[in-house]
């Protein structure tokens, strides 16, 4: 379950060497979506008996975020079962509507993900589309300027897509799969913006159908999720237990949205150290 991506013109990765994080990634207020035509809530693959077609509301949910902007927070985390983290991975994405984004990254436990060399490590991305930075390190960070790998690696949609998470996974394939092999219920429901709300929950003894390597198959699984009437899914966590080089593993991902069309983006901070240091 290792994840390595090698940056073109990077002079090095740069490692941070403080101690990984076990906290959950942040969970931010949403906000109401604004008010859905007919036509987009009978295509979005919930309706008010839940989730009646799985493959469309992945769909739903990448056309609702195509053109707007949003805050994404991804989490997966592997422990023992004695509770010590095994490999952690944590992006948050801030993404504004032309594209411009600020990404943060964490890598935590002795098997975590390599994408920035060995864990623990912390960095920081940001780009406009035309200039790429990074921020490597917490505490006394390395700057520089890189440029993107031809097959999208550092780009905006590498962060929104499968280097949000730590194998080959993208948010779409999560949702799919994870209502595919859980049946759910809905616990809560609501109007906002004459949107329908939706509160799932479910569990399954062992399910097969999740598209990670530690779960095959996963057991003691329990998924909840928060969806709106147009397909998008501001909220979805999966626990359960796996098995991780033979080892039996108990495993947390967690995906979120929120500030779906209101998240603005500009420059970090260390803007300007970072081009003068380039």
């Amino acid at each position: 379950m290792i994840l390595l991506v090698v940056l073109a013109g990077c002079s090095g990765l740069g490692v941070d060497t403080g101690n990984p994080t076990s906290e959950s990634a942040e969970t931010v207020t949403p906000v109401p979506v604004p008010e859905a035509d007919p036509a987009t809530l009978r295509s979005s693959g919930i309706d008010d008996d839940g989730i009646s077609d799985p493959g469309a509301l992945a769909r739903a949910h990448n056309q609702w975020l195509a053109d707007r902007s949003y805050t994404f927070v991804s989490n997966q985390t592997i422990r023992h079962e004695n509770g010590t983290v095994l490999s952690q991975y944590t992006v948050q994405l801030r993404l504004a509507e032309n594209r411009t984004y600020h990404a943060t990254v964490r890598t935590g436990g002795i098997d975590g993900p390599k994408l920035m060399g060995e864990p623990p490590a912390y960095a920081e991305f940001w780009s406009d589309r035309e200039t790429y930075l990074r921020a490597f390190g917490e505490n006394e960070p390395q700057y520089n300027e890189f440029s993107p790998t031809s097959s999208g690696v550092g780009t905006w949609y590498f962060w929104a897509g499968s280097g949000a998470f730590d194998s080959r996974m993208n948010a779409g394939v999560m949702i799919e799969s994870s209502f595919d092999a859980i049946p759910t219920r809905i616990d809560e429901r609501r109007t906002e913006a004459g949107v329908p709300q939706y509160r799932l929950s479910g569990t399954e003894s062992e399910a097969s159908n999740l598209s990670f390597s530690d779960a095959d198959p996963a057991s003691d699984v329990a998924l909840t999720a928060e969806v709106d009437g147009t397909g998008l899914v501001r909220h979805l966590q999966l626990e359960y237990r796996g098995q991780l080089d033979g080892e039996p593993v108990v495993v947390t991902r967690r995906i979120s949205y929120s500030d779906v069309g209101n998240t603005d983006v500009g420059r970090p901070d260390w803007f300007d150290e970072a081009t003068r240091t380039t």
